[in-house]
Parts: structure tokens; C-alpha cells; sequence
């Protein structure tokens, strides 16, 4: 079951007294863990009937889940690292066992919560336990739809308004973080003030730029024949704690999409096929599609190939990284200046 699906469950009030939490998105599986406590804990007494073990044995873990709540119907235990469901943590088979049993009867006035920091273990016989109970909840990071309409209802929940387009542009700016992008549109929502609809020039004003956006505009300026911006935003990204081998990695994948978009304009795809076969969002597929009528397929084919083989030779510590990331944008210069006799 995944997140969205959960958070259904919660407003109804549906609730099983154990579950599992696992996925990468630790911002939105907090926001879960909030908004289950509060379902369930009456004011005030929330620290009373709620505890937090950390990698408990299954003696521990037991007498917590089966303490009573006070003055409430529910208790909350919330268990952390736990061995029989991390990866890379070695589990008792009799700990495990007995847990197993235990669950299959528990006490109806507890809700019992593994939290696992990243995936869990699917070889583990408690996850195979979990999953077959249905009570493994998938925290992934949410797709490309499933964030617009996240931005836009959580804009909504502050008062404002944004369009799907404007969504877009606010996911492709600030990226897919949640917690980051619900830092962004806070910040959004104070800076807009009394209007009440977002536009694209809030999100220019305001926001921080994910890495690919940065990129984006670096390979933007790049094409346009503006180095002296390129450069400056390379140097951006690169004060800003990024690594060069990260850098290098984007401006190769900005450019493969660039070719393959050089070659997808002279076939009849339209511009939705394009945004789903680069998986870019739709609003940048003009701006790709101008970038890369700038020149022949084999210019673009010549920087892919050089980018290509240049990471290979950093990777296997062939050449030294240093300064990686200003050399290739400088030999990307010089190779799409060369001109070719034919317009392929």
C-alpha cells in the first residue's frame, strides 16, 4: 500500500493496529507518524500513551505494546532500527518468531509502528509476515503527478492558488525532496502576501534551485553561446557544495536528452510523447526542442560521446577529477563550434 493510499485510511479513521513503514520520502512518513498521533491521542495526553523504543528486544517491544492507555482508548508505540526488518541488522530467529505470534493477537489498544529508514529487508521473515498481512506502507518518492497535485493542495491548505503548469515549473525548479518542497512553498505563500495565485515569476523570485534546473539553465546559456553565464552558474553550484563528478553526471544526461531530442524533430512525435519519452516535465519540451535546433545531430552526437567517455576515464581514475567539470564544459564548447559539411 503506498502513502497516498494510507493517508485515506487515516481520515476515515480505518485503522490496524500494526504497520510498517518503509521508503526514502522520511519527510512525508513523519507527516504520517504526526497525523496518526493526533488521530489517535486525545489532547494532552499524548506523551502519556506514546513510546519510542530503538532496536527493542522482543521482551521490551511486547510490554510496551501490551501497557494500557491512560485516560484513552488508544496508545501509540513507535519502534525504531528494529533488527527483524532493517537491512544490515542481524535479527534473532526466536525474537523474530515470537513477534510474528505475537501480532497475530495483539492488544486491540495499541497501534504498533515499525519505522524503517529507507527500505526494509524483503528477505526477512517478519517483512514477509508484513506484506502478506497488507500492512507495509510504502513511503517512495512521490511521481511527477503525484507532487503536482501535492504542491497544489498544499498551496491550496495556505490560501493560494496555482495552476498545474506553474506546478510543474515549481517541481522542476526546487525538485522532488518533500521536505524541501514544503519549505519552498511555505516560503512561496509568506512571499506572495496579500495575491492570492502563485505565478512562475513568485517561483524566478524566490525559490532555490534543484540541481537539474541549474544544469537546465547552464546547458541554456551554453547553447545560446553565453560561456561567461554557463561558467557562472557552474561555479554557483559548485560553491554551493555540489560535486564535480554530480556536475558532470547532469551535463551529461542534459545532453543525451538533447540529442535524443535533436532526432525525435524529424519524426511526427508530438510534444506529450517527447516529455514522456525524455521524462521531462511538458513545459520544458519547447525549450529543449529550441536548444537543440541550434545544431546537427552529430554535433550533439559528439558532445554525448565526449561527455560519455570522459566520465568513464574520471571513474576508473584514469584522468584526476579536479577541475573536471569547468574542462568538460570548455571541450564542450570547442567540439559543438566545429562544423560539419552535412546537416546531420
Amino acid at each position: 500500500m503506498n502513502y497516498l493510499r494510507f493517508f485515506e485510511i487515516l481520515k476515515k479513521g480505518e485503522l490496524k493496529p500494526v504497520y510498517v513503514f518503509e521508503g526514502e520520502e522520511e519527510y512525508i512518513k513523519a507527516q504520517a507518524v504526526k497525523t496518526l498521533c493526533a488521530r489517535l491521542l486525545p489532547d494532552g495526553l499524548e506523551q502519556m500513551n506514546l513510546t519510542e523504543l530503538v532496536g527493542p528486544a522482543a521482551d521490551e517491544l511486547i510490554a510496551a505494546a501490551e501497557t494500557l492507555p491512560v485516560m484513552a482508548d488508544k496508545r501509540v508505540v513507535l519502534v525504531r532500527e528494529y533488527g527483524p526488518l532493517s537491512p544490515g541488522k542481524a535479527a534473532e530467529e526466536d525474537d523474530t518468531d515470537r513477534i510474528i505470534e505475537y501480532l497475530g493477537g495483539m492488544s486491540p489498544s495499541t497501534c504498533l509502528v515499525f519505522l524503517v529508514k529507507g527500505k526494509a529487508d524483503g528477505r526477512k521473515k517478519l517483512y514477509a509476515y508484513c506484506r502478506n498481512e497488507r500492512i507495509v506502507i510504502d513511503f517512495s518518492p512521490m511521481t511527477e503527478p503525484q507532487a503536482v497535485d501535492w504542491i497544489i493542495r498544499s498551496m491550496k491548505a495556505l490560501g493560494k492558488r496555482m495552476s498545474d503548469a506553474v506546478a510543474q515549473r515549481f517541481l522542476f525548479t526546487v525538485g522532488s525532496d518533500a521536505a524541501l518542497l514544503k519549505q519552498e512553498i511555505e516560503k512561496l505563500a509568506d512571499y506572495t502576501g496579500d495575491h492570492d495565485t502563485v505565478t512562475e515569476e513568485d517561483i524566478r523570485a524566490i525559490t532555490v534551485q534543484s540541481l537539474e534546473c541549474t544544469v537546465f539553465q547552464m546547458v541554456d546559456a551554453q547553447v545560446a553561446g553565453d560561456y561567461g553565464e554557463a561558467l557562472c552558474l557552474m561555479h554557483r553550484v559548485l560553491q554551493g557544495g555540489e560535486d564535480r563528478m554530480m556536475v558532470l553526471s547532469m551535463l551529461l544526461r542534459q545532453y543525451r536528452m538533447l540529442y535524443q531530442m535533436r532526432c525525435l524533430l524529424g519524426e511526427n512525435v508530438s510534444q506529450g510523447e517527447m516529455a514522456s519519452l525524455l521524462m521531462i516535465p511538458p513545459f520544458a519540451v519547447r525549450r529543449m526542442q529550441s536548444q537543440a535546433m541550434r545544431y546537427q545531430k552529430r554535433q550533439l552526437k559528439a558532445v554525448y560521446d565526449y561527455l560519455l567517455e570522459y566520465e568513464f576515464r574520471l571513474k576508473s581514475g584514469k584522468l584526476p577529477q579536479d577541475g573536471c567539470a569547468e574542462a568538460a564544459l570548455f571541450q564542450v564548447k570547442e567540439l559543438l563550434e566545429q562544423e560539419y559539411d552535412t546537416a546531420f
